[in-house]
């Protein structure tokens, strides 16, 4: 019961982003929105880490960028897939508030750590798994960029034509 109050209350943040956006109105929303919607999702410490991306994630991300390596040694580039596939499709306002006000992302010491339990670090994890299940569905990672954009409301998809 909880959880399905949880993701109710993240869709409506959501969407209310998505609305905002389209007509305009983030432009006039009152100047304390964005510091009201910070806090839901930001710590002003750091957590201890815990894994928070699945294997499943970066065995998807090998699989479109054909990495054949190890996953714990994994490119480091994945990290920019990381934050504009997870982060900035996940929010952006709390992408660039990370970006801006937290120390870069190293070994132990993550984004993800300073989310807040109950909405940042939920959100993020439920983010996380609908974009294994598209990846699931792609076969290039410009793909992957394409259809993520394209759900969380980013950027039109041009869908190619097949003729039979």
């Amino acid at each position: 019961m909880k959880s399905a109050v949880l993701l109710a209350a993240c869709a409506k943040v959501g969407l209310d982003a998505l609305i905002d956006e389209a007509t305009g109105y983030q432009y006039e929303r009152a100047e304390d929105a964005l510091q009201v919607k910070l806090r839901a999702y930001v710590l002003d410490e750091l957590r201890d880490w815990e894994k928070t991306f699945p294997d499943a994630l970066w065995e998807e991300f090998g699989r479109l960028t054909n990495w054949s390596g190890p996953l714990h040694s994994r490119p480091r580039w994945w990290g920019k897939l990381v934050l504009a596939l997870i982060y900035d499709a996940l929010d952006p306002d709390v992408a660039n508030h990370l970006r801006t006000t937290k120390p870069a992302p190293r070994k132990g010491q993550n984004y993800h750590q300073w989310l807040t339990e109950d909405i940042g670090l939920q959100s993020l994890i439920t983010h996380i798994h609908q974009v294994i299940g598209i990846a699931k569905t792609c076969n290039t990672m410009n793909e992957l960029k394409e259809k993520v954009a394209f759900h969380y409301g980013k950027k039109p998809i041009q869908l190619p034509l097949e003729l039979n």
